[in-house]
């Protein structure tokens, strides 16, 4: 369960309470998304304080480029079916998107990011045939101000 007072974080070997669709397992710090989209299911709780109006959905990510190919991706972020944001990432970082606080749900939350450039090393010689997308470190929401 995500609150306004934890974070999303992924450590090797362990699975996080959120349901994750469309990743790998979780490497040393962060996981990868498997193709071209993945979802975050997940229940929110603001229960110790109001729902602020504004909140921001805050992620550290990065995308899989290679030096011979693409250098950055197109992502696309969706809450609950609605588009928050999209951004061409070309390196790691620590993206905030905007969102209204009557967006979440108590329940049933799906974020759903697509990463149509998505594609895999192999593609380039390696013997990892995984297509990658999102590497993602952190996800959290905060109120604005």
């Amino acid at each position: 369960m995500l609150t306004l007072e934890n974070s999303l974080v992924f450590s090797k070997g362990t699975q996080p309470d959120e349901f994750l669709q469309s990743f790998w397992d979780p490497e040393d710090g962060f996981i990868w998304s498997k193709g071209k989209w993945c979802e975050i299911s997940f229940a929110f709780d603001a229960k110790s304080k109001a729902v602020p109006f504004q909140l921001d959905l805050i992620f550290e990510f990065d995308v899989y480029k290679h030096s011979s190919g693409t250098k950055s991706q197109n992502v696309m972020i969706y809450l609950n079916g609605l588009r928050v944001g999209t951004i061409c990432c070309h390196k790691r970082g620590t993206y905030i998107f905007p969102i209204n606080g009557s967006a979440l749900k108590s329940s049933d939350n799906v974020l759903t990011i697509d990463t149509p450039d998505a594609y895999s090393p192999a593609d380039f010689g390696s013997a990892d045939s995984r297509v990658l997308g999102l590497q993602l470190y952190s996800l959290q929401i905060r109120a604005v101000g």
